[in-house]
């Protein structure tokens, strides 16, 4: 029993420190790109992707490549509990070396929404080909579409 209140009194600490809005030492690798109009070269401009089941975090939605730097979430649903989250590229569902899309999704729920990203300046799809909704704060997906 007693080694029960342990496990419970540790978890429920993990997930205290997992919904703290005090995100001061874990900061995105970029801030989030400006809009900006972007040819359409590459090859991946107009294909869609179905973000991948999240039970816990309720993510699902359809990613449209739009131009060589913007995509398209549509039909996004998240329920905003994550710790420091945000769309992210990456190169075949890699994220390590990936670049940031947005500002912080987490702490708002979105249900339904259509929202736009733009890749930083200077990078293109012919660059990636992965989207995420990644987690910052344990480098975590979690939910992603690769093209």
């Amino acid at each position: 029993m007693k080694h029960l209140f342990k496990i419970i009194f540790v978890f429920a600490l993990v997930l205290t420190s997992c919904n703290n809005d005090d995100d001061s030492n874990v900061t995105p690798a970029n801030g989030a790109p400006v809009a900006r109009e972007c040819p359409s070269t590459s090859s991946l401009v107009g294909q869609s992707r179905d973000f991948t089941a999240n039970n816990q975090y309720r993510i699902s939605g359809t990613v449209t490549i739009v131009s060589d730097c913007e995509i398209e979430i549509s039909n996004f649903f998240y329920n905003g509990l994550g710790p420091n989250v945000s769309v992210y590229a990456g190169v075949n569902n890699n994220f390590d070396n990936g670049v940031n899309m947005s500002e912080r999704l987490n702490g708002r729920r979105f249900e339904g929404e259509t929202l736009r990203f733009f890749l930083p300046e200077g990078s293109t799809f012919n660059e990636f080909n992965s989207i995420s909704i990644w987690c910052f704060e344990f480098d975590i997906d979690f939910s992603s579409v690769s093209f």
